[in-house]
This record gives C-alpha cells, sequence and structure tokens, in this order.
C-alpha cells in the first residue's frame, strides 16, 4: 500500500528514570520477624560496645571515652553496612499516555458539497464535506483540546483504512499552555505542521465503517484508547454492519462519539452523473453516447439534454437534444443518443448539458464533457505465439473480424506453407526497426523468446520505450521456464510488469495447472480499468465477472515491479499450506506498467477464451479492449515533439493521475510547465521530474479532487504555442452515489451503543467550545508502570571501597587513641 504507514510509532510512551539504594539482604527477608531480628541485633551490638568503653575508660576524662567508643562504633557501622549489601538500581517510570483516535471519512461522497447557509467561508466559495472535516480539525479547535490529556492518532477510511499520524499530548508541565492554545485554535496557531493533511483527500470508492472501528480497536494500544472520534456522513455502504463492531468497542469500554457531516435533505439538483463514449471511432461510423442524470428532489419532472460538440479549434455545434424524465432521489435517469458520423480526423470533445428546472441549486454540475478520438488508421497487430493454442486461435478470430484490426501472425513452432486467417503469416521477427514500427500492438502468447537473438531483443525494448509501442504478453507452461532460465533473455524479463522466476512447480516435478478452477480477484485499480470493464458499469462489470468460475493455471508470480500496477491476482488451492512461498495475496495474473512512451500488459496465463463459457461476446469485448488500451500511446500522439501520456482515461475522485511527458522518436521531453485545470476552473501545476531508468521521460502527479473533466496542459520548451493537452474524467463510483445523504440513524446507533455521544454540523459550524466540551467527555487513560534494572555493580565496588577504608581507618584512630591514653 505506497508507504501506507506513517513513519510515527501508533504506541508511544515516555520514560523516566530515577535511582534508588537499597539493601539486598534487606530486599531478600521474607518473614516478619527477620527485620526486627537484625535491628534488635545491631543495638545489643551497639550497647555492648558502650557497656565495654564505659568499663574500659572509667579512669578517662568522659570526653575521651566517648571518642573511643564513637570510634569504635564507626568502624562496626561500617562493618553492618557492608553486612547489608547496599545496592544502587535505576527504576524506570514509564508513562503510556491515553490514546484518542480520530477517524475520518475519506469516501468519494466526501467531496460533495451540500453546506447550509452561515457555514461557508468567508470568501462565499462552496466547501465539501472532506473539506469542513479538515476544519473541524484545525479551525474547529478538536486536535488543540484534545492535545492537553490525550496523545491523538489520526486515521483515514474508506474501502480501507489508514494510520496517518500520531500527534503527542503535551507534558504536564506544558497542560496550561495547551489549554490556552485550544481557546485560540480558531486562528490555528496551535496546529501541528502540515503534511498529513493531503492524505484526507476523499478518494475511496466504499465506505467502510464497520471494519475501520475493528482496525482501530485492534490496531490502537489496549488499555489506554479512551475514544473514538468518528467523522463522517454515515453512508456504510460495504463490509460487515457498523453496529456488530461497535458492540466490540462497547465491550472493550471505548466509547465512540459520532461528528456527522452533510445534509439529510440534499437541496434540489440534477447533475450529469456520468457519461459513456467509445474512446475511438473510425471515420464514418455511427456510434452511441450514454448520459446518465442524478435527481434529488425533482422525481417526476422533465429536462431537456442537449449533445454539444464543443472541442478546441471548432465553433460549437449542436449534435442532438431530447427529454429525459428525472427518477427518485439517487436513481440514475440514462440519456441515449446515437451520434452520426463524424469525418474530422482528431480527438472531439462532447459535452452533455442539461437544462435544469428553477429550482436546481447547483448549476455547475449541469454538464459533463467526455473526448472521443476519430482515428482514420487501423491498429496494426503482431500476434506472436508458442504455438496454436486456444488463446491464439480464438484471439486471432476476433481481431481477424474486427475491421478496426488488422493482424499479422507469427507461430514459432509452424512449418512452412501452414495457412492461418490472417493478413500475413511471418516466418521471422522483424528484422528492423522500420519494420516493427508499422505494428501498434505485439501480442505474445507462451512465445519462446530464444528464437530471437539480442539485436532483435533491443530492437523490441526501442519499439516500446521510445516508439510507444503496446506489447501483451501471456504467460504458458510451454516455453517459458526454458527461456527464463536462459540469460540472453535479459531484455524480455525487464519489459514484463512483475517479478520473474522460475516456477516451483517446474523445479518440484509438479503438474503445472489445477483441477479447480481459480477466481480472479481484482484489486481496486482493477475495479476502475475500464478496458476490463465486461458490462457498461463497474457494478455491471463486477457481476459478468462474478459469473467466470476462473482460471486452472497462472505463472508463479507474486511481485509486482516498483511502478506497476496489479489489477487481478488469484489464490492456488492449499497456497495457505505452502508456507512464504506464496504471497498472502495470491499470485498475479494482470498486472501492466507504461515502459517508457509505451504499454505493457501481462496475464498470468491463456485462459481468458474461457470467458465463452458465459457468452462469446464477453471474450471479443475483453480481447478488443485489452489491445486498444495497450495501443494507445501508438494512437494519441498529438505534438511532433513529445507526448502525454495517462494510464486510463477515466479516473475515480480522489485518484491519484500519473502524467508521462515521452519525447517523439527518442527525443528528449522539455516541458517548461504541466498544469491540470479542473472542472470548477481550478488550476493545479504539475511538477515534472525524470523518470528514474527513463532518459528522456518526464513524471508527474496530481489528485483528481473533484467530479468531472480534467484538462492536462504541458507547454514544450519556452514556446508557450507549443502546448499539447489531454483530458481525463473524474466521477463518483456507483456506490457513492447511491446513498449520498447523512445517515444520522447509523451515526446515533454507533454512538449509543458505545456509550459516546452524537454531534451534526448540519446546522452550525463547529467550534473550539465544541471542540472542549467533547473533549471534556473522553476520560484520561494514561497509565505508569515502573521497572527496575540491574543492579549498578560500579556503585556497589566504590561503596565497599569506602567502607573498607573508612572502617580500617576508623579501627587505626581507635588504635593511636588508646596507645595516647595509654590504655591497654
Amino acid at each position: 500500500m505506497p508507504d501506507m504507514f506513517p513513519a510515527t510509532s501508533l504506541f508511544a510512551a515516555t520514560e523516566r528514570v530515577h535511582h534508588r539504594v537499597t539493601s539486598a539482604l534487606v530486599d531478600g527477608f521474607s518473614q516478619w520477624w527477620q527485620m526486627p531480628l537484625l535491628v534488635l541485633a545491631l543495638a545489643a551490638i551497639a550497647l555492648f560496645v558502650l557497656w565495654m568503653y564505659r568499663r574500659d575508660a572509667a579512669e578517662l576524662p568522659r570526653g575521651i571515652g566517648l571518642v573511643l567508643a564513637g570510634l569504635r562504633l564507626g568502624a562496626l557501622a561500617a562493618l553492618a553496612a557492608a553486612y547489608l549489601d547496599f545496592e544502587r538500581k535505576a527504576e524506570h517510570e514509564i508513562l503510556f499516555p491515553s490514546r484518542v483516535a480520530v477517524v475520518v471519512d475519506s469516501s468519494a461522497s466526501m467531496t460533495l458539497e451540500d453546506d447550509p447557509p452561515g457555514t461557508q467561508p468567508a470568501d462565499g466559495a462552496a466547501i465539501s464535506r472532506g473539506g469542513r472535516a479538515l476544519e473541524v480539525l484545525e479551525r474547529g479547535g478538536l486536535l488543540a483540546a484534545l492535545a492537553p490529556t490525550h496523545e491523538v492518532s489520526v486515521w483515514r477510511f474508506d474501502a480501507d483504512a489508514e494510520p496517518l499520524v500520531v500527534l503527542p499530548a503535551a507534558g504536564a508541565g506544558e497542560k496550561a499552555a495547551a489549554s490556552e492554545a485550544a481557546a485560540q485554535a480558531v486562528d490555528g496557531s496551535a496546529m501541528p505542521p502540515a503534511g498529513w493533511q493531503e492524505r484526507l483527500a476523499a478518494r475511496g470508492f466504499e465506505t467502510r465503517i464497520g471494519e475501520t472501528l475493528l482496525r482501530v480497536l485492534d490496531q490502537e494500544p489496549a488499555g489506554t484508547l479512551a475514544g473514538v472520534i468518528l467523522l463522517s456522513d454515515g453512508a456504510n455502504n460495504a463490509g460487515i454492519d457498523p453496529t456488530a463492531a461497535t458492540a466490540s468497542l462497547a465491550k472493550a469500554g471505548v466509547a465512540v462519539h459520532t461528528l456527522g457531516i452533510g445534509s439529510e435533505r440534499l437541496p434540489a439538483n440534477v447533475r450529469v452523473a456520468d457519461l459513456l463514449v467509445p474512446a475511438r471511432v473510425f471515420p464514418g461510423d455511427r456510434f452511441p453516447v450514454t448520459g446518465y442524470l442524478q435527481p434529488q428532489g425533482l422525481a417526476g419532472q422533465t429536462v431537456r439534454v442537449e449533445l454539444v460538440d464543443t472541442s478546441d479549434g471548432r465553433a460549437e455545434r449542436t449534435i442532438d437534444t431530447t427529454e429525459a424524465a428525472l427518477g427518485v432521489d439517487g436513481a440514475l435517469t440514462p440519456v441515449r443518443f446515437d451520434v452520426p458520423a463524424i469525418e474530422a480526423a482528431g480527438r472531439h470533445a462532447l459535452t452533455l448539458r442539461v437544462q435544469p428546472p428553477a429550482a436546481d441549486r447547483t448549476p455547475a454540475d449541469n454538464q459533463q464533457t467526455a473526448e472521443v478520438e476519430v482515428v482514420d488508421r487501423i491498429t496494426q497487430v503482431l500476434l506472436m505465439a508458442g504455438g496454436p493454442s486456444r488463446e491464439y486461435q480464438f484471439m486471432r478470430n476476433v481481431l481477424e473480424r474486427d475491421k478496426s484490426f488488422a493482424v499479422d501472425v507469427l507461430l514459432g513452432t509452424a512449418s512452412s506453407g501452414i495457412s492461418q486467417d490472417a493478413r500475413r503469416i511471418l516466418d521471422r521477427f522483424p528484422t528492423t526497426a522500420q519494420e516493427l514500427g508499422e505494428y501498434d500492438v505485439v501480442v505474445a502468447i507462451d512465445y519462446d523468446w530464444r528464437l530471437l537473438d539480442q539485436a532483435a531483443q533491443a530492437r523490441l525494448e526501442r519499439w516500446v520505450a521510445e516508439e510507444s509501442g503496446g506489447l501483451v504478453l501471456v504467460a504458458g507452461n510451454v516455453f517459458m521456464d526454458a527461456w527464463l532460465a536462459d540469460t540472453e533473455t535479459a531484455v524480455l524479463r525487464n519489459l514484463h510488469p512483475v517479478e520473474l522466476r522460475r516456477s516451483n512447480a517446474v523445479r518440484l516435478g509438479e503438474r503445472p495447472g489445477y483441477e479447480e478452477p481459480m477466481p480472479l480477484t481484482f484489486s481496486r485499480d482493477g475495479q476502475e480499468a475500464e478496458f476490463l470493464w465486461l458490462g457498461a458499469s463497474r457494478i455491471s462489470s463486477q457481476t459478468v465477472w462474478s459469473e467466470f468460475p476462473g482460471v486452472y493455471s497462472c505463472f508463479d508470480t507474486s511481485v509486482a515491479k516498483p511502478g506497476a500496477t496489479v489489477y487481478a491476482r488469484v489464490e492456488p488451492p492449499g497456497a495457505r499450506s505452502l508456507g512464504s512461498a506464496l504471497s498472502d495475496e495470491g499470485l498475479i495474473y494482470m498486472a501492466g506498467q507504461l515502459y517508457g512512451s509505451g504499454n505493457v500488459l501481462f496475464l498470468g496465463s491463456g485462459e481468458t477464451w474461457r470467458l465463452r463459457r458465459i457468452d462469446d461476446a464477453v471474450f471479443e469485448r475483453l480481447t478488443t479492449q485489452l489491445v486498444r488500451n495497450v495501443s494507445q500511446g501508438r494512437l494519441l500522439r498529438g505534438s511532433r515533439r513529445a507526448r502525454v501520456l495517462v494510464e486510463r482515461d477515466r479516473y475515480a475522485v480522489g485518484s491519484n493521475v500519473v502524467v508521462r511527458v515521452v519525447g517523439s522518436e527518442g527525443a528528449a521531453a522539455t516541458a517548461a510547465a504541466c498544469t491540470a485545470t479542473g472542472p470548477d476552473g481550478a488550476t493545479v501545476r504539475v511538477a515534472l521530474l525524470p523518470e528514474p531508468g527513463r532518459p528522456g521521460v518526464l513524471q508527474g502527479g496530481f489528485v483528481a479532487s473533484r467530479e468531472g473533466v480534467w484538462r492536462i496542459d504541458v507547454e514544450l520548451g519556452d514556446n508557450a504555442d507549443d502546448t499539447i493537452s489531454r483530458r481525463i474524467q473524474a466521477r463518483l463510483p456507483d456506490r457513492e452515489l447511491e446513498r449520498p445523504k447523512l445517515d444520522r440513524g447509523a451515526l446515533d446507533q454507533i454512538a449509543t451503543l458505545s456509550g459516546g455521544s452524537a454531534h451534526y454540523l448540519a446546522q452550525a459550524a463547529w467550534s473550539p467550545e465544541d471542540s472542549r466540551g467533547l473533549a471534556a467527555r473522553i476520560p484520561d487513560r494514561s497509565r505508569r508502570e515502573y521497572e527496575t534494572g540491574a543492579a549498578d555493580g560500579g556503585f556497589k565496588r566504590g561503596l565497599n571501597a569506602i567502607l573498607l577504608a573508612l572502617g580500617t581507618g576508623l579501627l587505626c584512630c581507635e588504635w593511636v587513641v588508646r596507645r595516647l591514653v595509654k590504655l591497654a
């Protein structure tokens, strides 16, 4: 998970050291009478000494007798101190401070703006739910109010939960100052340094409150967790029931205090929730465009919708208009347009606009733009395979039937004179860079790369990195382990987005496949990658994938290379019993990476043809989408000097968008500035830095924090007129759109079951007084523990030397005095 955990420890403690001198003899007493007996024995010895000197010095002056008795008692005291065995030990006082976990919702629904009047910033700009949560922490003084008594761990959560930072509590001598800082927190002067706040940006496609509470209870220190403060709209839509998790916290004595952010009644509004257009079409082809409207408080009303061509450099042109009847609150209303042929090649921006009723409160979301590229060229595909496997045959048939592809084939085991349904049948890999440059995509299915010499391998690598070639690498059980053992195929190993090693199954002599299918488990990136969608939306695609039983084999690799994206994994039967040989997450089945200016996709086995058991159209859709996705670098050529590449055209709100600028034909890219303009017109500067290991490639990134179309502009060199642009679309996930309202009932139930309190920010802004009142309800659960260290050997040796010197010195002095007074 990126470094998912902060460097600050989740269990902080302070320590003070005290030194204590004790008697090993006395500490060893186990009976009550031993200490009184020791005292009586010492007293008896002292009385005996006094009695003896009273007799011996009866004829001497009284002062001389007292001196002699004192010297003898001093020597005996030194002897008694040595006998008592005094030692010094270090006593460690460890303070475990009280802990409060502040858990902030970072799901995509927190990007909504529904603040009531009176809670807007001074400049009048709208503020999102996530922005209000951050204001509660800072301007509202919540962190400062907790600081005098508790240390605070700040968490973010959506589909998963992540601790961000632990803010230390004020020391005992700092409590008064901290209290004063809490009172003045409204100016932000008491806040800790910034850095973790940016990670609270809303970006998740699910809200899992229940799982988050359980994880907080599990990872926070037991015994000192005094409470949990939950800032959320309460719209739980995945995972376990929050009430079950709340019961666990209540059993542990940890109260949950909820701060509800959002509105129970959203303002009347109709928004363009999504706009689906094909990524590429051909001149003369009609194509469908589907938009989705989401109403609030306008059920049953009819609105007028128009589709407009708003491409840069062209006059705005209305393509079609229609009317749509709005459904119930939150329901998506589809609007479909059948777009006639667009003859002009290039990128066209299509904008869907809705003319809302007068009651509409948010005009900013009444339109959405998506881009379609009209390409007047056919995608050239080189299909390579070690042999005529089922994956090869079915993929070749699909690409051959599609008029947008031209397919040449290269079979490693084929003899001369074979017949294949393809444009050309090659008998060798392209021998020159010009021949290879004719292709947009190379698909290699379990190909024996030993057939390519090192010059051909280097030619393939340059084609991908410098000429934006698309490469699909499909693992297999026939040739892959053989070429992996060959040291001259290092270039091909580098092209793969996963770490390759020879399969354990081959070394152990086991069967490379399994008798039971292994279902594919998609990562968050895999669920958002539209080229893997088997339906019109992410939800419908997941439904289709759930019908797929799975694959029967997968190459043994579980580690992705830095910068690669894992889309799907599988878990072999009995993987848990194999120990550390496999990753806890399973084997990688689908992964991809941007390699220079090209795109590389890896499949763990050639079994996507098994999708045909669901429907032939499903396999055909996946095949064409995979090939078109990896070919985007060749088709999006823009400027002659450079190209702007992103991983995909559509992102979830809050996702990190990685931007790469690649020089054309191997030339180094020199970008003077890169900016990303959001749907609200706000501009974000994107810092471009050289990508490690990729000369001539610049890389940067930004967070798509708002829904809508983002335009990425890159100025090349010092010429502001030489600018290349790329558009992406950020959209709210489906689950976050289903229930965007504040769920007051869920938050009340969490607070009541755990013994906490519920607060809502819908009526008024949160103030420092509110923060101090909430902090006063949370008990101090700090505790002290004491640990005694080992005895100080140097102290004992020094003390014994002093006692020995003192005892012998006093006895010597006594002998001298006795001789001087002529006492026997």
